[in-house]
């Protein structure tokens, strides 16, 4: 019988060393997008949204209040200055596409997988 020092949850220590170096690589690798912050206000930051210069930025934003307005439904006396309502539409869902943090939906599922084939190698 093996010493508990040389198991961990029943996987021998050398495999789970294997796996949490695994974990840590997965995770250098792909957690990239969101930033811890650290202070008084604690929580994350995008790393990165790409915009060309500041007049497409304040276009961006300016966007985005445009369609939070359309979305208000008894505001239509507001949207008749609003000239390119679909372009403005169409510019907030790439901003927000571009939010989306691909590379922790691939650290995860590779999580996914790393986990569930650990559980069923303890199940054997």
């Amino acid at each position: 019988m093996k010493n508990r020092t040389d198991q961990i949850e029943g996987q021998p220590l050398e495999d789970t060393l294997i796996k949490m170096k695994k974990i840590k690589e997965l995770s250098q690798e792909n957690f990239v997008l969101l930033k811890p912050i650290e202070g008084a206000q604690e929580g994350y930051y995008l790393n990165y949204c790409r915009v060309y210069d500041y007049a497409e930025l304040f276009s961006i934003l300016k966007s985005t209040l445009n369609v939070c307005i359309l979305a208000l439904e008894e505001q239509q006396d507001l949207t008749l200055h609003i000239k390119n309502k679909e372009s403005d539409v169409k510019r907030v869902l790439e901003f927000a596409k571009n939010l989306i943090p691909l590379e922790e939906g691939i650290y995860l599922d590779e999580m996914r997988k790393l986990i569930l084939s650990q559980e069923e190698e303890g199940v054997n």
